[in-house]
């Protein structure tokens, strides 16, 4: 995991905002335990208080539950959050491609061009 400490976004943030990302790429799966509070803490050298922020943000979108003497584990994911969730990324991936391309007056038509080249050579 890697966290950079000069960034804009505060550290227990970029610790949910990594494991989220695991738990919904399918990385992290059902009932896997995160690593504890402690361990996570001691590793990346911040606070146990940080850690657990960044937990509890976790477990505040439902994405993880605390097991009392066992931990945080990774919950069931509902299939049709997840593909919401993903197409929302899509989105804001594809909005940043045209942004770039406006930026650089390629016109639309070249940017479907090159979207449709780029789907047809994954398949």
């Amino acid at each position: 995991m890697k966290i950079l400490q000069n960034s804009d976004i505060p550290i227990y943030q970029q610790i949910a905002n990594q494991f989220k990302e695991d738990i919904l790429s399918g990385k992290l799966k059902q009932g896997e335990y995160l690593p504890s509070i402690r361990g996570l803490a001691k590793d990346l050298r911040i606070s146990v208080i940080t850690t657990m922020k960044a937990y509890e943000e976790l477990a505040s979108q439902g994405l993880v539950t605390a097991m009392q003497g066992k931990g945080y584990y990774v919950n069931a994911q509902d299939t049709e959050m997840l593909h919401e969730q993903h197409l929302r990324k899509m989105e804001e991936h594809l909005l940043n491609a045209i942004s770039a391309a406006r930026i650089a007056g390629i016109p639309d038509s070249e940017v479907l061009q090159i979207l449709e080249m780029l789907l047809s050579d994954r398949e």
